[in-house]
């Protein structure tokens, strides 16, 4: 899995997992733990170097612990509007199949049968810190009272009394305990820009996992919006390189007789060049067909790569 992960909690500590990958900071109220989750925040930032595409997948991912919320992966989305192409439609988010099950015995518990505090959602990055408060991110019942939260013990956004998680840009999705996974649900995509998939635990059952598969595809197919202009760059790169292989093949068959040896290394330097285009294309037109990143095809671009 190629996303990078930045956790918040509202407990004073700090933790470095094991591996470049992941890393929990703790949130708290002084000004020189605010300066370190500033700093969490931009290296996770700095190391967003590409999406690796618009399909995340959880399997039997453990829930974030009690009043804590995980920042997973990014996605690249333009709306309909701004969308280069719109032959895929309406962009939009997809939460597919998902379940939260226990971690140790598998039995689902009355508790666990109405709990609604392990949350997925995605806003833009942009909009992040102005939607959540470091501080307090877990909605209490006061705030259900002034009509701030829908619930209480979820994820709590910065937003005017009485307006939903939609009409703060924040598209969220809670994953219920059961034996079969919930029914897929779909939310059209409005503004163009990079979101993020934020995981939050915001009540008190730790010791569960989560599985399902959260898809974003854009107006035109599945490739993120930093990626899709190579799509057809390389495209219409394919055509000049034939226009020339063709052109320098006509000019190599008619003075064959007077050929030296850099006729024959322009020949090969141009036919490596097209083929770099064509496996290029032939990878970003599947990426963007199927949504997935083929690593076959990817070496093989990258080995092909003059």
């Amino acid at each position: 899995m190629c996303s990078r992960r930045l956790a918040f909690n509202r407990r004073t500590r700090q933790q470095a997992f094991g591996g470049a990958d992941r890393a929990v900071f703790a949130m708290a109220a002084s000004s020189t733990s605010m300066r370190k989750v500033w700093l969490a925040f931009m290296v996770w930032m700095l190391r967003q170097h590409a999406a690796c595409g618009q399909i995340y997948t959880f399997e039997k991912e453990p829930v974030p612990l009690s009043k804590e919320l995980h920042i997973l992966h990014a996605f690249y989305v333009y709306s309909y509007e701004e969308a280069p192409e719109k032959k895929a439609g309406q962009p939009f988010i997809e939460f597919r199949a998902m379940q939260a099950t226990p971690a140790s015995n598998g039995r689902i518990t009355a508790e666990m049968e109405g709990y609604e505090g392990i949350q997925l959602s995605i806003m833009r990055n942009r909009d992040f810190w102005t939607l959540i408060d470091p501080h307090r991110f877990c909605s209490a019942a006061s705030d259900v009272q002034g009509g701030l939260a829908e619930k209480k013990n979820q994820l709590l956004v910065q937003k005017a009394a009485g307006k939903s998680y939609r009409d703060a840009g924040v598209y969220a999705h809670t994953v219920h305990f059961a034996d079969m996974p919930q029914k897929d649900a779909r939310e059209s995509i409005d503004a163009t820009g990079v979101y993020i998939l934020v995981f939050s635990n915001c009540g008190h059952i730790t010791d569960a996992t989560v599985s399902g598969t959260i898809v974003v595809k854009n107006a035109y197919g599945f490739l993120p919006g930093n990626e899709y202009h190579k799509m057809p760059f390389y495209g219409w790169l394919l055509v000049v390189y034939v226009l020339l292989a063709i052109t320098w093949l006509c000019l190599s068959l008619r003075w064959w007789k007077e050929l030296f040896m850099i006729q024959n290394c322009i020949a090969a330097v141009i036919f490596l060049g097209l083929l770099e285009c064509f496996l290029w294309f032939v990878f970003f037109s599947d990426w963007n067909d199927n949504g997935l990143r083929r690593k076959f095809l990817f070496v093989l671009s990258i080995l092909a790569t003059v």
